[in-house]
């Protein structure tokens, strides 16, 4: 039986406490390598000796299998696995769920703790929703970083946040190893557009490549012959790093989300055995990936998520025999953006308010300004287009810090961009795709005389353009007219836009 320590023993205490309190959703940050798995997994079997079910959800099968390991560890009952792939045991009393299964299954297990592993993925409505199917259960999240780069936040999800030991502190009781960070030439951020509260991959990845070249000679002059963990910014970015390192004649392997899972397993065991020197990957190894032969973290993947940069440091501060230091090699300036790993940091479930770009919101009431969820920015109330025939739809949003509920708008195609709406959208035509009686008529009359005179087909476009109705044909009515001329959908949206726009410069 794993003997907890004494500052997860504190840690299981103030979540109870918590409970006891009436604060039903606690959120408990532990830094990374504190062992948040252990602690859960102690909680996890106190309820189930009170003959209460357990459920917890991650968001990725490393996650899930790690959870799953620990539970049947300390517990001492086999977990059931919700996932594709995956067998259903649902007879077991402790299940380990992904979020994308879990919400796709009938299965409704009963159980008086629910648990989100990693849980600052938690801002989505697929993660409440799962909440309020069990109004009677404990709620547990659990997280290293409760922080977003969204604005988002947490006050509304949990009801109390509950922090554990520093990652100083534990690298202070050799829990954790020390560290020496290495600023490599950083890749320059100036200027680059941001992409869902992070930079825009595709532009970063134009600038990770610029400096691809300094990546080997930086470890060579640093960490030689030392097992690395890189962090790349995009698949063809990891791919060329490995080519670079296998010229020098250092074994390196990639890996990414599309690495099968048996080849995934053998390239992690060979990197474990010291067979490989050198592992890059995309986005897999930030979170529950627990290797402390890592001696070295490569970030070559600028950030502006706190979160990330300290899951990706986190990887390489597990302690092993005969590592002395880890060390962090930054190609980024994360450290100087975020700070080093061991900072002193106030933890909080209330939300950061962001810069305004295009692509933010600014909340009425309150001025918070954040991005919106990605089921607000997927399902629009309604469309219109403007005077200059660009097409807007129009979206709901929360504010994460207020709760006020207001209306804005977003670009669609080249219009790009947020914007908040109006009550009164002015001189605008909704878009229909039914077809009008006026349309419809004018396109079949036109139809006729092309054929009889043997016109082009394209005569009928510019010939509906001088028809004083043309303003009224909605996009059904193009689209009819598409269908006639053998174009594609696409056409029919271009033509009602520069139809819209032609009428009202007249």
């Amino acid at each position: 039986m794993y003997q907890l320590r004494d500052y997860q023993q504190e840690l299981i205490d103030k979540i109870f406490s918590a409970w006891a309190e009436g604060n039903r959703r606690v959120m408990a940050q532990l830094a990374t390598g504190g062992g948040k798995t252990v602690i859960l997994a102690y909680i996890a079997r106190t309820f189930l000796e009170q003959g209460q079910g357990v459920l917890v959800v991650a968001h990725r099968k490393e996650l899930i299998l790690q959870a799953k390991q620990k539970l049947e560890e300390i517990c001492g009952l086999e977990c059931g696995i919700i996932k594709a792939g995956y067998p259903a045991e649902y007879h077991k009393d402790v299940q380990v769920a992904s979020i994308q299964s879990l919400n796709r299954r009938k299965f409704r297990p009963n159980i008086g703790l629910l648990v989100y592993d990693e849980s600052h993925h938690c801002s989505s409505k697929t993660y409440s929703d799962l909440m309020e199917r069990y109004p009677d259960a404990y709620i547990l999240g659990v997280t290293a970083t409760p922080c977003r780069t969204d604005g988002q936040g947490f006050k509304w999800l949990f009801d109390r946040l509950v922090t554990g030991i520093s990652t100083r502190e534990l690298i202070k009781l050799g829990h954790l190893c020390k560290f020496k960070l290495f600023g490599g030439k950083p890749i320059s951020t100036k200027g680059l557009k941001t992409s869902n509260g992070d930079f825009d991959q595709a532009q970063l990845e134009d600038r990770a490549m610029a400096l691809i070249g300094d990546v080997v000679p930086t470890w060579e002059k640093y960490s030689r012959g030392k097992q690395t963990i890189v962090f790349a910014v995009s698949v063809a970015h990891s791919k060329g790093i490995v080519e670079l390192f296998n010229k020098a004649g250092v074994i390196s392997e990639h890996v990414d989300g599309s690495t099968p899972d048996l080849e995934r397993a053998a390239i992690i065991e060979r990197f474990r055995t010291r067979q490989t020197t050198v592992l890059s990957n995309v986005g897999i190894f930030t979170e529950g990936f627990d290797l402390p032969a890592i001696e070295t973290v490569q970030c070559v993947r600028p950030t502006m998520s706190l979160s990330l940069w300290l899951q990706m440091c986190g990887r390489g501060l597990r302690p092993s025999p005969g590592k002395e230091h880890c060390i962090i090699i930054d190609h980024s300036d994360n450290w100087r953006s975020h700070g080093l790993p061991d900072e002193d940091r106030e933890w909080s479930l209330d939300p950061v308010s962001l810069r305004p770009t295009k692509f933010t919101q600014e909340c009425e009431e309150c001025r918070h300004i954040f991005t919106p969820l990605s089921h607000e920015q997927t399902k629009p109330i309604s469309k219109y287009l403007d005077k200059e025939g660009a097409l807007w739809t129009v979206h709901n949003a929360i504010c994460p810090n207020c709760r006020h509920s207001f209306e804005y708008e977003q670009g669609v195609g080249g219009a790009g961009g947020f914007r908040v709406a109006t009550k009164g959208y002015g001189d605008v035509l909704e878009v229909s795709l039914d077809c009008t009686q006026v349309g419809l008529n004018t396109f079949t009359q036109l139809i006729a005389e092309q054929e009889a005179s043997g016109k082009a087909k394209g005569w009928i476009y510019y010939r509906a353009l001088q028809n004083p109705e043309v303003r009224n044909f909605t996009l059904g009515d193009w689209r009819f007219l598409a269908e006639y001329l053998g174009y594609k959908q696409g056409w029919a949206y271009k033509a009602f836009s520069e139809a819209t726009a032609v009428q009202q410069s007249a």
